[in-house]
């Protein structure tokens, strides 16, 4: 009977898909070099060279083992004879492997290289580039056997295509390139981090791949500390009934304590359940079940992923047995207002208020793809108490919020297809009102009726809703998160489009308030649902 099949994409920078650095063992070591401290040769999951018989000593797999001997067939010797072969996987073996440095036998490995500026940091990546070698571990049993001893936890249940859509490792022997082609966050000097427009190389990549129709779910595998905004972002621009899980870890494959394997196995456990359909994208975390929207990292530490939003957000246990407690009442992948599918070829618009006729945005390829160049650029602006010059409501102070504006416009002038037409703004303001300084809010009422949406939050994990009358040129963001605000601004302009401009910023007309109260109803209606 053949299995069900599962996508797994390989995200940027993710400790789940990375490893501790390889250091040479003592065994690869000259006498005169550092010698590991330590009773044992510490060890690392290799492959064999060629097939080799070895003698394995008898009761030495459990200290229990010899208690018992009388349970144990004897056939008189004292050891096991094996023939091991190169296809039967990764054994845990001395790393023999040393670097080159122009002497005749090199030097070993160190954990420092990655420090290193004098030796390129070591010019290793610790990152796999899929997640093929992780699955590979944990069936072997490298990571571990499940409470019935046995291993192949992955591979017994299903079938698994790696892709890798922003991956963090690259072939740089194939030409490719740090930032472009993978993103890495170690050795942290040459650290890369995601763009704009690798929000539409995520989208198409994970589209394309679940509408062939012959997978039964994916896994996204994503750094923990960003894991949540690709999650939700997911959740709104991906039109499927499949369940599409996340994971994260907060310690690298073969680390002490490593999470992230578990989380893996419990995602599988999770899609093969079916009780994850219907869920849209969902994290899966320390044998929890977070939708997507509440997902949060709170710390560095497994165990430490919680709900924001102050009203739910975990869904479920993945057990055992997998059970799911409570079902999102918000629209999601393929009931989301802004997925690939329900958004236009080109979002038109009326530009200033008063035009007869709307401009337009390209927003899709021709085969139905997200186009890089229309992803909309939101920045986030905060506020703190003590934070103004005075109590003034000049918004010629927020410098910051004005950049931001004219950074826009000159956006929108400029005639380059690839120069961004979509920009906006989030106010992380006071909790629960998602208002900011007198001067602040002078300045983002200029950016709305120059054209940027607006949306408020409350400040850092919001317990509640924004109420929305507390100023009608916003939109009022929720309960959520400023991050996530961010990204649900970003997919409703893609539909929507942006604000339509006064003639004069600083002093709209009522006529102009009207049109642009109309306008951000149409915004608030997304946020409400989604």
């Amino acid at each position: 009977m053949a299995r069900p099949k599962i996508a797994v994409f390989s995200g940027p920078t993710s400790t789940i898909a990375n490893s501790p650095t390889l250091v040479t063992s003592n065994k690869g070591r000259l006498k005169e070099e550092r010698t590991l401290p330590g009773r044992f040769d510490h060890l690392v999951a290799q492959s064999l060279y060629e097939p080799v018989t070895v003698r394995i000593k008898k009761f030495s797999a459990h200290p229990m083992e010899e208690d018992a001997k009388d349970v144990y067939w004897d056939d008189g010797q004292e050891y096991y004879e094996v023939e091991l072969h190169p296809e039967d996987g990764p054994f845990l073996l001395p790393y023999m492997a040393r670097r080159k440095d122009g002497s005749g036998r090199g030097v070993p490995f160190e954990a420092g290289d990655m420090t290193d500026p004098a030796i390129q940091y070591g010019k290793r990546q610790s990152f796999y580039p899929d997640a093929s070698r992780v699955f590979a571990d944990i069936d072997r049993t490298i990571a571990g056997r499940d409470e019935h001893g046995e291993g192949n936890l992955l591979d017994r249940k299903a079938e698994f295509e790696f892709i890798r859509a922003l991956p963090p490792a690259g072939y740089t022997g194939l030409g490719e390139k740090a930032g472009e082609d993978y993103f890495p966050y170690q050795p942290f000097p040459i650290s890369r981090r995601p763009r704009y427009s690798d929000l539409a190389r995520v989208t198409n990549t994970v589209q394309r791949t679940l509408a062939q129709g012959d997978f039964a779910g994916a896994i996204w595998l994503e750094g923990s500390p960003t894991v949540e905004e690709t999650t939700y972002w997911l959740s709104l621009l991906i039109d499927t009934q499949l369940p599409l899980t996340a994971c994260a870890s907060q310690r690298t494959h073969g680390q002490l304590a490593n999470d992230g394997d578990r989380n893996i196995v419990d995602a599988v456990e999770l899609i093969l359940s079916g009780q994850a359909n219907g869920l849209g994208a969902v994290g899966v975390q320390d044998e929890r079940v977070y939708a997507a929207r509440e997902f949060k990292k709170a710390d560095d530490r497994p165990g430490n992923y919680k709900a924001t939003g102050g009203h739910g957000g975990i869904l479920g246990t993945v057990g055992p047995p997998v059970t799911i407690w409570y079902r999102p009442n918000y629209k999601h992948t393929a009931t989301s207002d802004v997925n690939l599918t329900r958004l236009p070829a080109d979002v038109m618009f009326i530009d200033t208020i008063g035009d007869s006729s709307p401009v337009g945005v390209r927003v899709k390829d021709s085969g139905g793809g997200l186009l890089p160049s229309a992803i909309p650029r939101v920045n986030i602006v905060k506020h703190a108490s003590y934070m103004g010059e005075d109590d003034s409501l000049n918004p010629d102070q927020e410098v910051d919020i004005l950049a931001r504006i004219a950074k826009a416009l000159a956006d929108q002038r400029n005639p380059d297809e690839n120069s961004p037409k979509l920009h906006g703004l989030v106010l992380e303001g006071t909790s629960p009102y998602g208002l900011g300084s007198t001067s602040q809010m002078a300045a983002l009422a200029i950016a709305v009726y120059s054209g940027l949406p607006v949306v408020r939050v409350g400040r850092s994990d919001p317990g509640g809703r924004v109420p929305g009358f507390m100023h009608d040129l916003s939109i009022a963001g929720s309960n959520l998160d400023a991050n996530k605000a961010r990204l649900l601004l970003m997919a409703s302009m893609l539909k929507l489009g942006r604000f339509p401009k006064a003639k004069d910023p600083r002093n709209p007309t009522s006529n102009e308030k009207e049109a642009l109260v109309a306008k951000i109803a149409e915004f608030q209606e997304i946020f409400e649902s989604h």
